[in-house]
């Protein structure tokens, strides 16, 4: 145990030669452990360690229970830890199967488009008609469990950013057509929005959609960047200007994957497996009924997208920094040093205690905004600002949580494998999310900008 994984012990379980007499009795293998409820302080919400919150119910913790031991499944898993190492894309099998289970349309909120799966929602354990955001985030934190990021953005997150453009703004024969196989992992999805000449700045694009002579087709030509899943998209949800500058210049296309639509990998710190893209436009033809909703109000569908692509991206960033602090709270309880445990250290101690403060209190806000978006939805005004607050306060707490890890595992927690291997990963990827989705600075100022809109003018000391 001081050198090796649980799962690499289970792996060369036929080198053990029997037990010792008297000797406990045989631990659980990895994946039995994997797939239940950890006993760990503080490596659960606090709502399964025996605090009570009143908007989770049975239905959340049922849920939770049967996602964790669905992801659990060594073909999963193994699919995982492959396409991680190997750069390659999540397996179409894989990816089939993990959508007929549900995941993929429980990823995407409440609504209509829950009653689309054969089978049910990982047959039955939640139905549609009760399905709400604490389920979705019950979803969104266990699918992450594996630490295979570039793997986990692959499977989902170019499809859970894009997919709600085509729920929301899709005309009818969209989500008759387009949806279900969405849904269904037969086909991919991406959002496409970033470029090199604009981030944050999204009134910046540059890429455009001209109508041809006959008014019947967009031509489409420009360049997007970073963007995940795209290697693997059949569909594109592109911004394009189709008017003069700034905001009121954007429409949204539905763009279909063709020769003219090129893609070249861009390697970033995470697996290639996310499948993160430069996406070239030369020339695409785009007929007029893949538009979204009106020309020139692109702008607004963007906007009204980023409430629940930040709190997704929230979710399973805390949902990564809890399973890191159980890691290393475990390297503490059993590694000795200088005749005794680590965690006997005051120093570490400290460092765990800074930890577990940031998991519950950015986890608080989390479940406070959660609810909200339950009573409101996610474009009511008193969200917004919350949630930037909430994004800036989670890829800090991130940084706090992945420093402090680093620390304690020492030279095992930059070692990509090993007893260190989850704290590495959560290393060296943590910083990718301060940045998409709305950079830290941008959602510190947007926090603030929000309180201050709505100052009382009235207010003095």
């Amino acid at each position: 145990w001081g050198l090796h994984r649980h799962e690499v012990l289970d792996k060369y379980k036929r080198l053990k030669k029997g037990r010792v007499e008297g000797a406990p009795k045989p631990r659980p293998t990895a994946q039995e452990e994997s797939a239940k409820l950890s006993q760990v302080p503080y490596a659960e919400p606090a709502v399964l360690q025996g605090l009570s919150m009143p908007f989770i119910k049975d239905s959340h913790v049922n849920l939770r229970k049967a996602v964790r031991a669905f992801m659990a499944d060594p073909e999963i898993v193994d699919d995982a830890m492959e396409a991680e190492e190997t750069m390659r894309g999540p397996a179409p099998e894989i990816r089939k199967r993990i959508a007929a289970a549900g995941l993929t349309a429980m990823s995407l909120g409440p609504g209509a488009h829950l009653k689309l799966i054969p089978g049910g929602l990982l047959g039955g354990v939640v139905q549609p008609e009760e399905f709400d955001f604490f389920h979705e985030m019950v979803v969104q934190e266990e699918r992450v469990r594996l630490f295979c990021p570039g793997w986990e953005d692959g499977m989902e997150g170019g499809n859970a950013i894009s997919i709600p453009v085509i729920m929301k703004y899709g005309t009818d024969w969209m989500k008759k057509e387009i949806l279900p196989p969405l849904l269904m992992g037969e086909k991919v999805s991406c959002l496409a929005i970033t470029e090199a000449y604009a981030g944050s700045d999204v009134a910046g694009i540059r890429a455009t959609a001209v109508k041809d002579a006959a008014g019947e087709n967009y031509v489409v030509n420009g360049t997007k960047k970073w963007i995940t899943s795209g290697a693997y998209s059949d569909w594109f949800v592109t911004a394009v200007r189709t008017g003069g500058k700034a905001h009121g210049g954007i429409s949204m296309l539905l763009v279909p994957k063709s020769d003219q639509v090129t893609t070249s990998a861009i390697k970033t710190k995470y697996s290639s497996a996310a499948g993160t893209v430069f996406v070239m436009y030369e020339d695409a033809i785009v007929p007029k009924s893949y538009l979204f909703g009106e020309e020139g109000k692109g702008f607004q569908i963007i906007m009204s997208n980023f409430n629940h692509e930040r709190w997704m991206i929230c979710v399973t960033n805390m949902a990564r920094a809890r399973k890191c602090t159980e890691e290393v709270f475990k390297w503490a309880m059993q590694r000795k040093i200088f005749g005794s445990k680590l965690v006997e250290q005051p120093v570490i101690r400290e460092k765990l205690a800074q930890m577990f403060s940031a998991l519950e209190t950015v986890t608080a806000l989390q479940y406070e905004v959660t609810h909200t978006m339950n009573l409101k939805g996610t474009q009511s005004p008193v969200l917004g600002g919350r949630i930037a607050l909430l994004k800036y306060s989670v890829t800090r707490a991130c940084h706090l949580v992945a420093d402090n890890a680093v620390q304690i595992l020492g030279g095992r927690g930059v070692t990509r494998t090993g007893m260190g291997r989850i704290v590495e990963a959560f290393h060296r990827t943590y910083k990718i999310p301060s940045v998409y989705g709305g950079s830290e600075e941008i959602m510190a100022d947007l926090a603030v900008r929000m309180a201050v809109k709505a100052f009382p003018p009235e207010a003095r000391l």
